[in-house]
């Protein structure tokens, strides 16, 4: 038999050994009765039907269907000729029991059924039979239970005498046999034939017993009303023959366990649910696909495969059975993701059982499967909850739109339970199956300032993710409307740069809103054309109505090796693009673009500048994207100089080579009065004869929170009219008004210690300042810096970083100062110490500041040692951390780089003793393996630190130096060894060295592995003893600073009440900064996957039937039909009834609702 190619996603199993392989075809084979009227294919061998046949057509009562032919009625001529002349003009049927399915029985001989015990439902004749006399015409009877083919008319008169009443009886001495007999029970679809012959035929597909193979026939009529008058009754038949459709699963339990098999190896994690099962007939090309070769019509007697339609969690397939060597089953299928469902074409009023479901894979041809079956309402409406299930935010009018073309249906309407976070893991997951893809790393960041943020985070590997992967999560997201913000940060997006995927109807073209607003045809004809990229960003910001800011830091890692290859004259990066577009036309809410560290080419930056002209964008971020002059001023000079009228909030220039002139700033920033946030680092250049920025300006600003002119030398001008500025801030505190510039960042600015107490004066005492003065000649008048820290005039906050102290004296007087100050909470003085060796003075001014300051809860006294720069504390200071045992301020202490392994001692001290720090970081120190046991071993005796942080590659620098001393020590004891190469390599295998190096490893694995279990004691103690839920996030390795530098942030320590998170639902503080800080960050491998469901996509039974999917709601969904909403909220608890109003607040807000 000839085998067509199988994709990859096909594959074959013989149940009969039980193992799986690939399969290169698949085959099928047709048979048929010779002859005009009929095409059969027929079992090898016929089974009986049993005598409960007869008996269940006796006891049938009229009202089993919808039309019965009644035996008392008066009629002028037989039953016979008023069945045959009975026209199909009929105005159809109406049947509102729903459709079922019983056991399956085989075509019975004629021998062991009672034929006038049969109710005889229609009679047709067929087209004459050429090998029969012309005057013997063929007829078709169909009963209550069978489907039956008769020679001529007076076979049909004998087998079914109660026809002939009222009529002259016609003499035969034959007995009349019937050629075809086809049971009702077993029908699984009857539709009109597709065939190429000039005549009105009909054809029927029924199964075995075992329903492991299928059998079909095709009728041929002479007129079309007689086929769909016959077609009609047996569609009545079959439903009033099969109680209960669903049933079929049940009966058939070698097929139902063949199939769930395939499912339990393509999708494992849904073994315990039980897939939807559907026998189905292949039609047309699927019919052409599933066949080798149409077979001779001559064969009579041949038994073809079986087709199931089963659906599973994530997956559908489509199965062929046949049976192989030996009589066991032979399964081959092809396989579909749901979320790859692009169209289901189909009727839901008519009778007519087929239907064409469409799928297609990214960047492949669509898959058009031609089906038909008699369960094809209950196969709408389970994919259609399917659908909705996996896309549980997308709105229901869109699959309507979109995917189920179904004439006569209702707009498909389901309740959908949802999980948290808007189902994305669902959705996600959904996609990831379909794409055949390895899952990826995500996070859901609720510390970001528009809470929820979902981020896509780097591959755990270091790998890159690819097209695939990267498309699942885009399309996953724009059937999602739970989040606030998106991250790419560190994902390289170039791999879809130039993907096209552009199929001829509109399935991936967002041209329609939540909110019901469309885009015009030429809009969606460019979309058409779009590549990938500028496809799906656009769905993200067009179609949903949460997302505000969207961060693409560092998302261009291999685009200009991209852009090398390409031979665009104009190229850009794709994904900027349609967001600006939408901005312009004011129909998206994502305004905010975080683009630092982007290869923004100049494509790009006219797209920038022509948004900012327009002045609808809120945040924009260009931070070390290689601008130069000429592309700052396009970008972001002229268009701010030229449209004063702006909306923009936050406006971040930083690290970029080009600069800007430092005397048109004021003039550029004073109309910018949404401005919240400014950093210009690094980006000014030139002389100011006034102030950088006049007080009236800053005034003006009044939202102004964060402002950073790090690395331009202040003038006098401007600290004075800053100093101003932030007096007049600290009589608006003091008098209880709102103020503002919360932030202020002047690193590298000239500014001497008597500049910065001028500014501390003026920030007053109490008033919860950030600010950041590294770099900056301090040492230059730090007696007045020291004399208003000592006052408690200073921030709450306060960074100063690689500050030099040339004269020791200078040092002492800064920390004792800082001692006595009140209201400092944070201090940052990394790199920042004298010259020279300690001396005991500045051991003891340290020491005591350790001991005795009240104020500062996080401290980070690391070091620095770069190329060009060192500031490091001299050898001898450790002494000093002895203070630390008497802190009961500080709860975070940082010390890195400050080649304390020779204090490991002191360490070890401060961490058994101390009772108040909660995180302890002591990292690039030089450590080995006896100062890790020596600190871990105090841990142990510590039961309040709960982060004792040790990175891999902090792990890796502590293993190498085990290494190398124990190199050292082998170098000095070992011998040369001497001998044959078979000795030499057995005494490799007891080499010393080789033990000794095994032997260490397990014990610096066991020093980690302690330490892990001290500090998860430690956090389950803090929480029992609270009451609390700890919401612990520590500074991950990925998190990055300016210009990729890693983020010194310290780790989010919060105890909150358990139980506070919402189970789905948006948080409270939707859209803005209330949301922060209010629940932890949570990682995609945290967030259970949830398979509870035993049958999710399951079509609940109705009994009056499925003229409408309204009366079928989704099986997960805790009501069953669609009541009012007063009659629900009465049955709910007070907490139920507020997330129901809310739900139905969601769906009446998207015009939706019960009426």
């Amino acid at each position: 038999m000839a085998m067509r190619p199988f994709s990859s996603r096909d594959s074959i199993c013989e149940t009969g050994n039980g193992n799986n392989s690939n399969a290169n075809g698949t085959g099928n084979v047709n048979g048929s009765v010779s002859g005009t009227g009929i095409s059969i294919t027929n079992s090898n061998s016929t089974s009986s039907t049993s005598s409960s046949n007869a008996s269940r057509a006796r006891t049938r009562t009229p009202s089993a269907h919808g039309r019965k032919l009644s035996k008392s009625r008066n009629l002028s001529t037989s039953t016979f000729d008023a069945l045959t002349r009975r026209s199909s003009g009929y105005s159809g049927y109406s049947d509102d029991r729903r459709m079922s399915v019983a056991e399956s029985v085989s075509a019975a001989s004629s021998s062991s059924i009672d034929w006038k015990l049969q109710n005889v439902e229609g009679v047709a004749p067929l087209e004459s039979d050429t090998q029969l006399l012309k005057t013997k015409t063929p007829y078709l009877v169909v009963t209550t239970d069978y489907v039956v083919k008769l020679k001529n008319h007076a076979h049909v008169l004998a087998l079914f005498p109660q026809l002939s009443e009222g009529a002259r009886p016609e003499p035969s001495s034959t007995v009349a046999e019937p050629l075809a007999v086809i049971p009702v029970a077993g029908i699984i679809s009857v539709f009109v034939a597709e065939s190429t012959r000039p005549s009105f035929g009909l054809e029927i597909w029924w199964k075995t017993l075992s329903g492991a193979s299928f059998h079909h026939a095709s009728f041929f009529f002479n007129l079309p009303t007689e086929r769909d008058e016959q077609m009609h009754h047996i569609v009545c038949a079959m439903r009033s023959n099969n109680p209960d459709e669903n049933e079929f699963n049940r009966r058939s339990v070698d097929v139902a366990e063949l199939l769930q098999g395939i499912q339990d190896t393509e999708e494992p994690k849904f073994k315990h649910q039980k897939i939807e099962i559907f026998p189905v007939v292949p039609r047309g090309n699927t019919r052409r696909d599933c066949s080798a070769k149409p077979e001779d019509d001559s064969k009579k007697s041949l038994e073809g495969p079986a087709f199931y339609l089963a659906v599973g969690g994530h997956l559908c397939y489509l199965v062929e059975i046949q049976k192989g060597k030996g009589g066991n089953p032979i399964c081959q299928h092809r396989t579909f993701g749901l979320v790859t469902l692009e169209k289901f074409k189909g009727d839901w009023t008519h009778h007519q059982e087929r239907f064409n479901i469409t799928f297609r894979d990214p960047f492949s041809t669509p898959v058009v499967l031609e089906l038909a079956s008699r369960y094809y309402r209950n196969i709408i409406l389970t994919f259609g909850q399917a659908d909705r299930f996996l896309k549980p935010a997308w709105p229901q009018m869109w699959q309507g739109l979109e995917i189920f073309r179904i004439s006569g249906l209702k707009q498909l309407q389901s309740i959908i339970s949802r999980e948290d976070f808007g189902s994305v893991r669902r959705t996600l997951d959904a996609f990831l199956s379909a794409y055949r893809c390895n899952p990826v790393v995500w996070e859901i960041n609720w510390r970001s300032k528009f809470a929820p943020e979902f981020r896509l985070l780097p591959a755990k590997d270091g790998s890159t993710y690819s097209a695939l992967q990267i498309l699942a999560v885009l399309r996953a997201l724009r059937y999602n409307d739970y989040f606030n913000s998106l991250s790419f940060r560190d994902i390289d997006l170039a791999v879809l740069w130039h993907v096209e995927d552009n199929p001829t109807k509109l399935v991936n073209v967002a041209y329609l809103s939540r909110s019901c607003v469309t885009l015009d045809p030429d809009e969606v004809e460019i979309l058409k054309i779009s590549p990938v990229l500028h496809q799906e960003f656009h769905a993200l910001a067009f179609c949903s109505e949460t997302i505000r800011q969207i961060d693409f830091t560092n998302s261009s890692a291999s685009y200009v090796a991209r852009f090398r290859q390409s031979r665009q004259t104009s190229p850009s990066i794709q994904f900027i693009a349609p967001i600006l577009n939408l901005l312009k036309s004011g129909i998206t809410k994502c305004n905010r673009l975080i683009l630092s560290r982007t290869a923004l080419l100049r494509a790009d930056i006219e797209e920038i500048a022509e948004i900012l002209k327009h002045g609808s964008i809120q945040a924009l971020d260009v931070s070390f994207c290689g601008l130069d002059d000429m592309d700052l001023r396009d970008m972001v000079v002229t268009p701010l100089l030229d449209h004063p009228q702006q909306l923009l909030q936050s406006l971040d220039v930083s690290g970029n080579p080009g600069r800007v002139p430092a005397r048109i700033l004021s003039e550029m920033i004073h109309n910018l009065v949404e401005l919240r946030e400014l950093n210009l680092c690094g980006s000014l250049q030139g002389d100011v004869a006034g102030p950088l920025i006049p007080v009236e300006t800053l005034d003006r600003l009044q939202f102004l929170t964060e402002l950073d002119i790090s690395n331009f030398k202040l003038n006098l001008s401007t600290l004075v009219d800053l100093e101003r500025f932030l007096s007049n801030r600290a009589s608006k505190m003091d008098a209880n008004e709102p103020a503002s510039l919360h932030k202020l960042v002047l690193n590298n600015c000239g500014i001497t210690g008597g500049q910065a107490a001028r500014i501390f004066n003026a920030i007053g005492e109490n008033h919860g300042m950030d600010l950041s003065i590294s770099g900056n000649p301090i040492e230059d008048g730090v007696d007045d810096l020291a004399a208003a820290i000592s006052k408690s005039r200073a921030p709450a906050s306060l960074t100063m970083q690689m500050v030099e102290f040339r004269i020791e004296s200078n040092y002492v007087l800064l920390i004792k100062s800082l001692t006595k100050t009140k209201y400092l909470s944070m201090l940052n003085l990394v790199g920042t110490a004298p010259n020279g060796p300690c001396s005991a003075e500045t051991v003891r001014a340290l020491e005591d500041f350790f001991a005795h300051n009240k104020s500062i809860q996080c401290l980070d006294l690391s070091g620095y040692c770069g190329k060009l720069d060192d500031g490091q504390l001299a050898k001898g200071f450790g002494r000093s951390l002895l203070g630390l045992i008497k802190n009961t301020t500080m709860t975070h202490f940082r010390i890195r780089n400050q080649n304390l392994h020779d204090d490991a001692g002191i360490l070890g001290r401060v961490i058994r003793e101390n009772r108040h720090l909660m995180v302890f970081d002591c990292q690039d120190n030089n450590l080995n393996l006896t100062s890790l046991q020596f600190l871990v071993s105090n841990l142990k005796h510590n039961t309040n630190i709960i982060e004792f942080p040790f990175s891999a590659t902090e792990r890796a620098a502590i293993w190498n130096n085990i290494l190398s001393g124990l190199h050292r020590t082998s170098r000095t004891l070992s011998l040369p060894f001497s001998g044959s190469a078979s000795a030499a390599a057995k005494h490799a295998d007891k080499n010393p060295l080789k033990m000794q190096e095994k032997m260490l490893r397990e014990v610096f694995n066991g020093q980690f592995g302690d330490l892990d279990i001290y500090l998860r004691r430690n956090r389950i103690a803090l929480e029992e003893s609270s009451g609390h839920e700890l919401d612990f996030e520590s500074p991950a390795a990925d998190h990055r600073g300016p210009g990729g530098a890693p983020d010194d942030s310290w780790p989010a320590l919060e105890l909150k009440a358990m139980g506070v998170v919402p189970h789905g639902g948006q948080p409270h503080g939707h859209g803005g900064d209330m949301g922060r800080g209010g629940r932890a960050t949570v990682r995609s491998s945290n967030i259970p996957f949830d398979t509870s469901l035993p049958e999710p996509y399951r079509v609940v039974a109705q009994h009056e039937g499925t003229e409408s999917p309204t009366e079928t709601l989704d099986p997960v969904s805790e009501i069953s039909t669609p009541p009012l909403e007063k009659e629900i909220v009465a049955g709910l608890t007070d907490g139920e009834e507020v997330a129901f109003r809310r739900m139905m607040s969601e769906f009446k807000e998207t015009g939706f609702g019960f009426s």
